[in-house]
This record gives C-alpha cells, structure tokens and sequence, in this order.
C-alpha cells in the first residue's frame, strides 16, 4: 500500500489466462479484478477469517469494466486498486491494469461490493475496524 492510497502489485500473464484467440479472456479479467481487492485486503489485514470475524464478508454486486488494449502470454502486467467510497453497507472500489512496460491502459474496472452477514446473505453496515483501514481515494 502507498501513502496515496492505492495499492499496486506486478502479475506476468500466464498461457492459461489466455483464450482461443491469445489474450486475456474476459472472465480472467473479473478473476484479476476480485484477486486484486482480496490481496489489497490482505495486506491490510483483513483475510477472510478476519473479515468473518467481524461478523460480515463481501459480495459483489456489480462490476463495470472498460477493455482498452488486449494482453498476451508473458506480458508484465501493474494491476492497481483502491477504494474511492464505503458507507452503509457498500463499497465502490476502483481497479486499473496496464502494461508495465510503458504503461499502456488494459483494463479499468469500478466494482460495488457489499459487505453482508454471513448468516443470512443479507447487507450489513461496514465494520469500523474497515472502514478505518482504508484511505478513500476519488481515482488516480
């Protein structure tokens, strides 16, 4: 994580993140966005024993993402995110990939997550403890 908030980790695109036509597939881009938010999660802190432990997990409720540019086999890749809002019981987090490099836009993502009672599903307020852990960021 960095001062400004928004937490920046490298990934080398494997063959097996290809489709039939040699680049990233679509679901693969969703699998990149949800990993990202669970590792920034992490290093927060916030696994998610800990996260139920405060009586609560996170459900997505939508994702938008913007394709820019396609990305191949071995091609290094800086995936960012950051949270930019949470309040009640949801979160908007932003996500960005680009090629490292020269830093050309791949992908941009917006996801709202929830933050629900294990138990039934259903939304809940975001713990303090959560709340506190992150620097809101309006977008790099």
């Amino acid at each position: 994580m960095t001062a400004d908030g928004v937490f920046r980790h490298k990934r080398v695109v494997r063959d097996e993140d290809t489709d039939f036509l040699g680049h990233v597939n679509n679901v693969v881009w969703v699998s990149f966005v949800v990993r990202l938010a669970e590792r920034h999660a992490r290093s927060l802190g916030f696994d998610w024993e800990t996260v139920r432990g405060l009586g609560g997990m996170w459900i997505v409720r939508r994702h938008e993402i913007d394709y820019h540019r396609s990305a191949t086999p071995g091609q290094e890749l800086i995936e960012e995110t950051w949270v930019a809002e949470m309040r009640g019981a949801r979160s908007v987090r932003g996500s960005r990939f680009s090629l490292a490099e020269d830093g050309s836009p791949l992908v941009s993502a917006v996801t709202q997550w929830a933050f629900c009672d294990p138990e039934t599903q259903r939304p809940k307020r975001i713990h303090r403890s959560l709340i506190d852990a992150y620097t809101l960021v309006a977008g790099p």
